[in-house]
């Protein structure tokens, strides 16, 4: 190959791949931003929640520390709400006294469904949802904790006859360690609620979303992202996932770098397992939010790959602008490798962005290489930590 045509080839690397990471991150999200601005949503009605009956499902395993403070918590918003059909704790292959903590609850509402061996979430909810007697399902966590009046605002969207599911807004504490991801956090739940405005988000928070029972499709044993399986189904089937930012849930990070890694490199392998066992969302005319699938979920997956190519090209390339872009990404890695390792703190925020989008981004690759070895379902294991409910 001739040296011109080299040069060509790693300038169309250059520039392809500025392309693809500026469309993922600030082109589409600012499309989506001006689109949702321009659509008239429909106005919740004030009459409410609808008296349709509904039905609590959590699924657990091994939370005997939380099991009883969450279903305290859960009846009292269910007292706030009327038309509960039920409470239904799918205990998973638990080996401790989950089960037996649920079961010994005071309430009537309470069901307790205990399959023999741990079959991961997505069983777990699957069977939780076969015994449901509610119309709406709603699904929530034993981590979380729900501000006040969170779950009537959730079933108040059912009064729209075009929304088949809805999903709250899951506030996330992170430690001084993952204040980037953090920060990264806050800019995707700005995406979903623009992607809700203007038709629906891609995926829900499944510590605090509900469904349609008739919308509702049992999920795959394995499946990761349940949270993103059943509501593309919804979604597939005719019916808006919109985002309700008044129901709020709160969470918080790990306090160590490796396990939220490790989480967001489980999480990121469920994306390409989701494409493979959910084809049909590939499908433009069987999917209708195709372009906030492909630009949201997979188009990311496809960013690191695009950082490594503009990272060569600008090294190997000659001219100023090619200099220039490779000495603002050394400085742009060098800033998120320091903030990785300790320092600088939080304070400078830039160094802290950038360390969250390059931890991001290398779980985004490792995760590729984790699905296709077939080791998705090794690729992180349960971290135990409290969260506290702040004050509303």
């Amino acid at each position: 190959m001739t040296e011109p045509m080299v040069q060509l080839l790693l300038k169309a690397m250059f520039w392809f791949g500025v392309l693809v990471v500026a469309y993922a991150y600030l082109l589409y999200p600012l499309l989506i931003w001006v689109l949702a601005g321009m659509r008239q949503e429909r106005r919740r009605s004030d009459s409410g929640h609808p008296s349709t009956r509904y039905s609590v499902v959590l699924a657990v395993h091994d939370e005997a520390a939380r099991i009883s403070g969450r279903l305290d918590e859960l009846l009292a918003l269910v007292a706030t709400t009327d038309s509960c059909s039920e409470v239904i704790v799918v205990a998973d292959g638990c080996t401790d006294a989950t089960a037996a903590l649920a079961r010994s609850h005071q309430s009537p509402l309470v069901r307790v469904v205990e399959l023999p061996e741990n079959e991961g979430k997505a069983r777990a909810l699957t069977r939780g949802c076969e015994l449901a007697q509610g119309d709406i399902l709603v699904f929530a966590d034993a981590r979380q904790r729900w501000a006040t009046a969170s779950l009537g605002r959730l079933l108040e969207n059912f009064a729209r006859p075009e929304v088949g599911a809805v999903t709250g807004e899951l506030v996330i504490e992170a430690p001084e360690a993952l204040a980037g991801v953090g920060l990264y956090w806050r800019y995707e739940k700005w995406l979903r609620r623009n992607e809700g405005r203007l038709h629906s988000t891609v995926g829900v928070s499944g510590s605090i979303s509900a469904v349609r029972r008739e919308l509702f499709r049992p999920i795959p044993r394995g499946v990761l992202l349940d949270d993103v399986y059943w509501p593309l189904q919804v979604v597939m089937r005719g019916r808006r996932v919109v985002y309700e930012e008044r129901a709020v849930a709160y969470d918080c990070l790990p306090d160590r770098r490796a396990d939220e890694f490790r989480r967001k490199v489980r999480t990121l392998s469920g994306n390409f397992q989701l494409a493979a066992m959910l084809p049909q969302a590939l499908l433009p005319w069987r999917n209708p939010i195709w372009v906030q699938f492909i630009s949201h979920k997979l188009l990311r997956l496809a960013v690191p790959w695009m950082l490594l190519a503009v990272f060569l090209a600008s090294a190997l390339l000659d001219g100023p602008l090619y200099r220039i872009a490779f000495v603002a990404q050394v400085i742009f890695y060098g800033a998120a490798l320091i903030a990785l390792a300790g320092g600088p703190r939080p304070r400078w925020r830039m160094a802290t962005a950038a360390a969250g989008f390059v931890m991001l981004n290398v779980a985004a690759w490792l995760a590729f290489w984790v699905w296709i070895c077939g080791r998705t379902e090794g690729a992180w294991k349960k971290v135990a930590y409290d969260v506290s409910l702040p004050p509303d």
